[in-house]
């Protein structure tokens, strides 16, 4: 039975944030506005979650305010503009290579991100992921709301999200790799087989090292007119 590699995106296989790409898309590029106490709370609650004070899916459901009300093709098409402006030309040359090197190798390669899944499923498609995983915005009537379906694609909910994906799949975890900069993938990285630290903060990076789980640096990044466009 093949594998799954399961990638993390921000850090990992893009460059930067999709998150700050698209909030650059918002304001700089469409020159939306921001009121001033929906910045200072968003700032709040990303500081609070630093320290544990407050839930990170916290912070994504209060960003995704910026779309409630808005219709699902408003936000594919911002998606899209993000992703042709900023994403397109952050993708890592390493790590597309690992996606190609697992799918040569019969593996399933799946995009695995708290990233919102509208702009996930542009760079999955453009790098030829298998499948995509990711946080799904609930919607109503073919309208955004600032919610978002649980568990959140976030910590252990990863693991959880990856641990039905593998057992739809008739795969074992502990045959699979997971690609992470992030030490809050902890979960995950414990569970397969196969960690990869990728780009790794200094708190996963000591633990990768006392562990002796893999260490992979991804510096150059993909032309965008390399023929891997879809």
């Amino acid at each position: 039975m093949a594998a799954i590699a399961f990638f993390d995106a921000d850090d990992t296989l893009l460059k930067g944030s999709s998150g700050v790409m698209l909030a650059k898309l918002l304001l700089i590029q469409k020159g939306e506005r921001i009121e001033p106490k929906y910045a200072w709370e968003l700032l709040k609650i990303y500081f609070q979650s630093k320290v544990k004070a407050v839930k990170y899916d916290s912070i994504v459901e209060y960003g995704l305010g910026r779309f409630d009300g808005r219709s699902v093709a408003e936000l594919d098409d911002v998606c899209r503009e993000c992703f042709d402006l900023y994403m397109a030309k952050s993708i890592y040359r390493g790590g597309y290579k690992e996606i190609r090197r697992h799918q040569q190798r019969g593996n399933r390669a799946v995009l695995l991100t708290a990233s919102i899944k509208p702009l996930m499923n542009i760079l999955g498609e453009y790098l030829g992921m298998d499948d995509v995983i990711a946080t799904e915005p609930v919607v109503e009537d073919g309208f955004m709301t600032d919610n978002v379906e649980k568990p959140f694609c976030y910590g252990d909910g990863k693991r959880i999200l990856a641990q039905e994906y593998a057992d739809r799949s008739g795969v074992l975890l502990k045959d699979c790799y997971f690609y992470s900069d992030s030490i809050s993938d902890l979960p995950l990285l414990e569970a397969v087989g196969n960690p990869v630290a990728t780009n790794p903060d200094r708190v996963l990076f000591a633990t990768a090292l006392l562990r002796n789980w893999r260490i992979a640096w991804f510096n150059r990044v993909l032309p965008v007119k390399s023929g891997v466009r879809l």
